[in-house]
């Protein structure tokens, strides 16, 4: 690469930073105490037992009557383009949730100025130098509670994470849970796909206030769909519509999807983007 590119690349990827640390109003500040790398539970019932975090530790609250949320599978952060779109798509939002970030992207630490990142590894590129990648859930406050859980794809052996966080709400003692998923991909009929979705929502069977799940579903094939429809539905969820729906699809059908419980949607938006082959989906709610 010349040196005019490599400047090129330098000042949008400076610019791109610049912005996002202005969305998230902080400077960066003892950044190592605000990440959160979860264990992976062995079973739903032991991730759910490491939930239910008593609000008692808890010194700021998520604002219950306006909670914004955005979801994207950034493909790895492979484009530098990607932090300028999410400044431009995100507005200043509560809660980001990633799939596919990259853990040595050198973005975070500015992305995430003064706030919390709780991360689910996943896959690690081959080598000793690999890089990993998992579930990636920003937040403006700190959670009460973490946990995750893995399932592995039956043909590639790769794994895909789940990352559950939990979060005090003004004005209610109830917490928010929020679920941050990423789908097994290539399997041989249905089982494994109906597998992980019915471990994740089990994790979640404690809670009894607010849900929002959240990820790529990989909802490429119809059994999947009515699937994923039948267990959430079970569980009382709902899935968000979007009037303008850019969300990216394969064979027709959407792979991004966003289930809330408990929540009230106040709006609901997707915009197109060049530096993922995703789109990100932007949401806000109230209690």
């Amino acid at each position: 690469m010349d040196t005019f590119y490599t400047n090129a690349y330098t000042v949008r990827a400076i610019a791109a930073l610049l912005a996002l640390a202005a969305i998230t109003g902080c400077a960066a500040q003892n950044e190592l105490s605000r990440f959160r790398a979860a264990a992976v539970a062995s079973s739903p019932e032991s991730c759910s037992s490491q939930l239910g975090g008593g609000k008692r530790s808890q010194q700021h609250e998520l604002d219950s009557s306006d909670i914004r949320v955005v979801n994207w599978n950034i493909q790895k952060g492979g484009d530098p383009d990607w932090t300028a779109d999410l400044a431009t798509v995100a507005g200043k939002p509560d809660l980001m949730i990633f799939q596919e970030a990259s853990l040595d992207a050198g973005v975070w630490e500015v992305l995430a100025a003064g706030h919390y990142r709780s991360f689910a590894p996943g896959y690690r590129t081959p080598g000793a130098s690999g890089s990993l990648t998992g579930v990636m859930t920003i937040s403006s406050v700190e959670p009460l509670a973490h946990c995750s859980l893995v399932s592995v794809e039956p043909w590639l052996r790769s794994p895909k994470a789940t990352m559950i966080t939990e979060y005090g709400l003004t004005g209610t003692d109830q917490s928010l849970l929020v679920v941050n998923i990423h789908v097994i991909n290539f399997t041989f009929g249905n089982k494994d796909f109906r597998e992980q979705i019915r471990r994740t929502l089990s994790a979640m069977n404690g809670h009894s206030g607010p849900i929002l799940l959240s990820g790529d579903f990989n909802t490429w094939r119809t059994g999947r769909s009515e699937i994923l429809r039948e267990l959430t539905t079970e569980q009382g969820l709902t899935m968000l519509n979007f009037d303008e729906d850019y969300r990216k699809r394969a064979f027709g059908r959407p792979l991004d999807h966003i289930y809330v419980r408990g929540l009230q949607v106040i709006d609901a938006t997707t915009n197109r983007v060049g530096s993922s082959d995703h789109n990100p989906m932007s949401a806000r709610f109230s209690l």
